[in-house]
């Protein structure tokens, strides 16, 4: 069998960028099979887009590498026979490549600052259809503002890692997008019926 040759002989494919598409990002991870040379995604950090705004610091990284977030879903439990089948998206963790220690950090679901899902990913556009804040404070702070009563459960919900369930067809995509504490957007998709026990 022949062996495929490199391009240009480059030992290592990097891509940089703010922000990229999930179908982009599995270009990029199989371009080892497809060129013969390995690629990986760079993150550049947000602030690189606001010019002299922000003071350079020596130890800013403006650069990241960052793995996909880890989503399970899962069938959700029927009240009755006939209800339609409903799903849950739970979100575990995101790794995150520290350049300063050599070693990857395991984020849980309950320290990002937030992630978003979309029910029905269409490949073009992504829709929130649910949003959590894990990571903050401000809840205390939200309820005085609000000057209202509201049940526990909602509090909980949307400081979670676990979504409220939903209706899907085991054809339908489900996008589960992440930012971290650098405010980088990371985003995964899913199909129903490839991922649901």
């Amino acid at each position: 069998m022949r062996r495929k040759k490199r391009p240009r002989n480059y030992t290592q494919l990097y891509v940089v960028g703010f922000a990229i598409q999930p179908n982009a990002r599995e270009m990029i991870e199989s371009a080892q099979e497809a060129l013969g040379t390995p690629a990986t995604y760079v993150q550049m950090t947000p602030d690189l887009m606001m010019g002299d705004l922000l003071k350079n610091h020596r130890s800013s990284q403006i650069f990241s590498v960052c793995g996909l977030p880890d989503v399970e879903i899962v069938k959700a439990k029927k009240k009755d026979r006939n209800d339609p089948q409903r799903y849950v998206v739970r979100l575990a963790g995101l790794d995150i490549f520290d350049p300063v220690t050599n070693e990857v950090d395991e984020l849980a679901g309950s320290d990002v600052p937030c992630w978003m899902l979309d029910t029905d990913y269409n490949d073009l556009c992504f829709h929130v259809s649910q949003a959590f804040f894990p990571r903050t404070g401000a809840w205390e702070n939200l309820r005085k503002a609000l000057r209202a009563e509201y049940e526990e459960s909602v509090w909980d919900h949307l400081n979670g890692t676990e979504s409220a369930p939903f209706e899907a067809l085991e054809s339908t995509k489900v996008a589960v997008k992440v930012i971290d504490q650098r405010g980088n957007e990371l985003m995964v998709v899913k199909t129903i019926g490839e991922v649901a026990p």
